[in-house]
């Protein structure tokens, strides 16, 4: 059994999560474990490219970020109350965002660049920003 699968037992057995969220937390686990769908994994790239260096290259499976939106919709249910208060008083209501529609958009119907952005740094020169869904 892997350490996260004991990790939810845990927390269920210590009254932390009822037994019905440890099961969509198992859930989730299991479908992130999933094989590869043989039609090839598409990724959300993330570069920051300076004049001098590479600043910043991320490749993140868009799957991971399917099954990490079931996990944050979970976590945030676990955010107190008061500190839910402060956020919806500057503006953010966490219990309104959309995070499994915004990984089901990433997914299902963006392809190609999503953010171009150039900027010039007075000490590190241009600097070029690109998101991407491949």
């Amino acid at each position: 059994m892997t350490s996260e699968k004991m990790k939810i037992l845990e927390m269920i057995q210590e009254g932390k999560l009822t037994a019905s969220e440890g099961m969509e937390l198992l859930k989730v686990i299991e479908e992130g474990n999933s094989p590869i769908p043989s039609t090839g994994e598409r990724f959300l790239r993330v570069r920051v490219v300076g004049e001098k260096t590479l600043k910043v290259n991320v490749n993140v499976p868009l799957s991971l970020i399917r099954s990490a939106s079931k996990l944050i919709v979970y976590a945030m249910s676990f955010v107190p109350a008061d500190k839910r208060a402060e956020f919806e008083q500057k503006g953010l209501d966490l219990q309104a965002l959309d995070v499994e529609g915004l990984a089901r958009i990433l997914e299902e119907t963006l392809d190609g660049k999503i953010v171009d952005v150039e900027v010039a740094d007075p000490v590190e020169g241009r600097i070029k920003v690109e998101v991407c869904v491949e």
